[in-house]
């Protein structure tokens, strides 16, 4: 991973701002639905995809839904990271495990899958230069990114009339996991 950020890093290094931002604040949402797939938002852009099949060979995993909750979290880092430069952003999550996981920075040495989440939001952070902070808020107050990770897009239009017409497409499996 250092290897990587290193080899692209040009030297500099911005003062990130001092208050921290809710990812609410700046219309971040990203949701995981365990039986469908899921989705997440940000001022105007979404995806909305069903689980990738390598990713649910790992489900059986203990820790399978705080997975799942926080691969759209990588997946929206990885695709607008770069507007959310000298921030420190709290995203808010439905699943405490996944808050614990985001806070500490690591999973347990067997969550394989998690950690190399991990690698590559910590990755993608340090090159866009944000800070990840997590908090816990019930399911019910996330209803763009429950939506789309339902696939109720007429929904999901309803809630976010200025969204676009078109999904923005998710990086494959092995480009999120692979470091």
């Amino acid at each position: 991973m250092w290897r990587q950020f290193l080899i692209s890093w040009n030297g500099i290094h911005l003062i990130l701002n001092s208050q921290v931002v809710s990812s609410s604040d700046l219309h971040i949402f990203t949701d995981a639905s365990s039986t469908k797939g899921f989705g997440g938002y940000f001022q105007g852009s979404w995806f909305s995809q069903v689980w990738p099949p390598q990713l649910l060979s790992v489900r059986h995993d203990k820790l399978s839904m705080a997975l799942l909750e926080l691969y759209p979290i990588v997946i929206a880092a990885m695709l607008w990271g770069r507007h959310w430069s000298q921030q420190r952003i709290r995203f808010n999550c439905d699943n405490q495990t996944t808050v614990h996981v985001l806070k500490k920075g690591r999973a347990s040495s067997h969550c394989h899958t998690i950690n190399a989440l991990l690698r590559r939001l910590t990755l993608t952070a340090m090159k866009h230069n944000f800070i990840v902070l997590a908090q816990f808020v019930p399911g019910r107050q996330n209803s763009i990114a429950d939506a789309l990770s339902r696939f109720q897009l007429q929904k999901f239009h309803s809630l976010a009339p200025e969204a676009e017409l078109n999904k923005t497409l998710c990086p494959p499996f092995c480009k999120v996991t692979l470091i």
